[in-house]
């Protein structure tokens, strides 16, 4: 295959300056009549070889929902306390789903997945109250087969 002429000092120097001004590739191919290949590699010469610092940079890929900061005061929040995930998007007000949350929380080593049990925990007060309402109750056949209190299930 045949290959152009190796660009001069001139052209190379003008292609970074183009470059430098926020020229296109595109654009800075046409006024050169250069290829696009050829221009993206003299870009590419002067710019130098990637550092590990600008490898980090990143700047590829879809943008980050939440913020660092909003990711760090969910799992603070969810450390401290037993709230759902959507309890702590209606109190923190971040402006993504329930899922992200969730999937945020998920990626989180020290927090531990635990499924909330679906009953209220009965205190002495609520045991007490149900036994007075039963005593009262207890000669009225037809009610308890209509009764099922919170934390039975159906029959």
């Amino acid at each position: 295959m045949g290959r152009g002429k190796a660009l001069n000092d001139q052209e190379y120097w003008w292609i970074i300056g183009l470059h430098d001004a926020g020229t296109s590739l595109h654009e800075i191919s046409r006024k050169s009549g250069r290829s696009r290949t050829s221009v993206r590699k003299a870009i590419r010469q002067e710019q130098g070889p990637l550092t590990d610092e600008s490898k980090k940079q990143g700047g590829l890929g879809r943008r980050a929902e939440l913020t660092e900061r909003e990711v760090r005061r969910l799992v603070r929040a969810a450390a401290t306390g037993d709230q759902f995930a959507a309890e702590l998007k209606t109190r923190l007000g971040p402006k993504s789903s329930v899922r992200t949350v969730q999937r945020v929380m998920q990626r989180v080593d020290h927090l531990v997945y635990t499924k909330m049990e679906r009953t209220l925990p009965l205190t002495a007060a609520h045991k007490a109250a149900r036994m007075t309402w039963a005593e009262e109750h207890i000669l009225n056949p037809g009610i308890w087969q209509y009764t099922v209190f919170s934390d039975e299930k159906k029959v």
